[in-house]
């Protein structure tokens, strides 16, 4: 099994952490469809990792998990929502 280093655990319970508020805010808050607003809280999260990575200077393709990871990971997010909101109507 892989061990991630100190920084990458950060990441990844950082991105777990703001995963489950953009669930329990779409799904208990916001009165939309529950795919349209993730779909939007995902956007907001991909731009502001994005920011964060650009305003702290991370590489993009470190040794460690970063803001540009959580990007991608959101961004894919994304597209997995569109195909969902796309195969249901």
């Amino acid at each position: 099994m892989r061990r991630f280093d100190a920084e990458s655990q950060w990441a990844i319970k950082r991105f777990l952490v703001k995963l489950t508020a953009i669930g329990v805010y779409a799904v208990a808050i916001i009165q939309r469809p529950a795919v349209e607003s993730i779909l939007i809280l995902a956007y907001v999260n991909v731009l502001c990792s994005m920011l964060f990575a650009v305003l702290r200077r991370e590489p993009c393709n470190g040794s460690t998990l970063n803001h540009w990871d959580e990007a991608a990971i959101f961004t894919a997010l994304c597209a997995l929502a569109h195909a969902v909101r796309a195969a249901i109507g």
